[in-house]
């Protein structure tokens, strides 16, 4: 009986153990990390502090045309990128992709007719 308790006792730590190995490791693949727009041409990125991100931004033929690591928060401003289609990926430090944003930069010419008189 005593080692029928002491093997149910191990059982259960086991499982425990298991189980907040598990969470441990899905909270490292799910960072919370958000990328929002702040303004017209502009993302701010932010994480948890210390969340060791790596921030790279594709163009339309998938080359990397900015690649970072960035700690917690990055204001980026895309003002001098040519039209066209983009890619901004979060990384965790697995480099696994944990966010993505696509994104067009697209100028757009108005014209008005005024009638002066």
């Amino acid at each position: 009986m005593k080692k029928l308790i002491i093997n149910t006792m191990a059982l259960a730590f086991f499982a425990t153990s298991m189980s907040m190995t598990s969470y441990a490791k899905a909270t490292e693949v799910s960072l919370p990390v958000s990328i929002n727009q702040v303004g017209k041409m502009k993302f701010l990125v932010s994480a948890e502090p210390n969340a060791k991100l790596v921030v790279i931004i594709y163009d339309a033929d998938q080359n990397i045309i900015h690649q970072e690591a960035v700690a917690s928060k990055k204001l980026y401003n895309f003002a001098n990128l040519l039209d066209g289609k983009y890619k901004m990926e979060i990384l965790n430090a697995k480099k696994q992709v944990i966010q993505t944003k696509t994104f067009n930069i697209l100028t757009e010419v108005k014209r008005d007719l005024v009638a002066v008189q």
